[in-house]
């Protein structure tokens, strides 16, 4: 019996027990399961929340367009921009695209830049900085920039750029 005391507690018994131990710990590893997404509100994660936020402001913009086409159907001369905006969106600038044949050949075209002072502090610079992107664009696509008047209002509740052929 001495003989297999001393055979147990030998190199061989050690080094099969910490292999043994070694396995139980790296198979505890693998059972484990991977840690959880922090929770945001309502239970959703914080990526699930944002990637919501971002879908509801797709389709939130995706509506806003859609109105403004729809109201520029009716006046395709005016161009509506949003509220902090001087720049001429895609829609704007397919816009232009569409009244370049009645402004090539107009005698004069007056561009009125619109702009809420009730919302905006310099209302008169962003309705001429309108009006003037509005001329650079027409200028862009080869009207004459001499025949192209261009002039603001501030008491309308609008964020626009209104394109006139005067007769």
């Amino acid at each position: 019996m001495a003989g297999r005391f001393l055979f147990l507690f030998s190199g061989g018994f050690m080094s099969r027990l910490a292999v043994l131990i070694a396995a139980i710990l790296l198979s505890a590893c693998t059972q484990n399961p991977p840690a959880k997404e922090a929770a945001g509100a309502w239970g959703k994660s914080a990526a699930n929340s944002a990637a919501n936020s971002a879908t509801d402001a797709a389709k939130n913009k995706a509506v806003a367009t859609a109105k403004d086409a729809a109201t520029n159907v009716a006046d395709p001369s005016l161009l509506t921009f949003s509220t902090q905006s001087v720049k001429l969106d895609d829609q704007a600038q397919a816009q232009v695209k569409l009244l370049l044949a009645q402004a090539a050949t107009a005698k004069s075209i007056t561009i009125t830049g619109y702009c809420n002072r009730k919302e905006i502090g310099n209302a008169k610079a962003a309705a001429l900085a309108r009006a003037n992107n509005t001329k650079k664009e027409l200028v862009t696509l080869g009207v004459s920039a001499k025949k192209i008047k261009v002039k603001y209002v501030t008491d309308e509740p609008r964020h626009a750029a209104k394109i006139d052929f005067p007769a």
